[in-house]
């Protein structure tokens, strides 16, 4: 899968699901940077991911088109979580070789 766009929704189509196979989507030397944090490479990514898949359950929905434009794809979506909260995020990805070199995650606070 070498279309950033193509990727980027595999990683949506995956959180839905709960798919621990969106760990397979990101380099081994990704950065996952949000929320005053950054984690870099796989050991950290992977454990992020799996805990998040765990524990939240995230099922996000994205509330437009994406954006892309070379390998950069900007998406925003709505994450539902267990027991009815919603998140509103803005998910900015980095694709390079059909696989995810960066996310930065930005989250509305209201």
């Amino acid at each position: 899968m070498s279309d950033p766009s193509a990727v980027a929704a595999e990683y949506f189509a995956c959180m839905k699901r709960g798919d621990k196979g969106v760990l397979a989507l990101f380099h081994d030397d990704a950065v996952l940077i949000g929320l005053g944090d950054e984690k870099s490479g796989r050991a950290a990514i992977d454990d992020f991911y799996l805990g998040v898949i765990e524990r939240a359950g995230p099922s996000p929905t994205l509330l437009g088109p994406m954006l892309a434009e070379g390998n950069r794809v900007a998406a925003e979506v709505e994450i539902a979580l267990p027991g009815g909260t919603r998140i509103h995020a803005l998910d900015l990805f980095v694709i390079e070789d059909g696989r995810i070199r960066s996310l930065t995650y930005f989250i509305a606070n209201h």
